[in-house]
């Protein structure tokens, strides 16, 4: 599923977007092992995000119902709305609950 997402984008997005996406992974994976870092990336992405959608993309959206049609038309097709996905404080908990408890629990031997 992610991949078709990504051909779908892929095929709307110049080829300058696409620099930026390789240099943004680039930088992800070269902070592959520094949760810090790359919670910051996410930040980042997170604001760009809003930023578009507030400023750039409300203003635009089309004032007709023909223009709203194509571009409901264009998300359903394309890979639908685009989503910023929060991990909650209970799957962090969890993963630190599962991780404490493996350090605790003894080996059988």
């Amino acid at each position: 599923m992610r991949v078709l997402v990504l051909e779908q984008i892929n095929e709307s997005i110049s080829a300058e977007m696409l620099i930026v996406v390789e240099k943004v992974r680039s930088m992800a994976k070269e902070h592959q092992d520094d949760p810090i870092k790359l919670l910051a990336i996410l930040r980042l992405l997170e604001h760009l995000h809003n930023d578009i959608c507030e400023e750039l993309f409300q203003p635009a959206l089309p004032n007709t119902r023909h223009g709203l049609f194509d571009l409901l038309r264009d998300i359903e097709s394309s890979g639908g709305w685009p989503h910023i996905y929060r991990i909650g404080l209970q799957e962090l908990f969890q993963n630190l609950d599962e991780s404490i408890t493996n350090q605790q629990s003894p080996t059988n031997n």
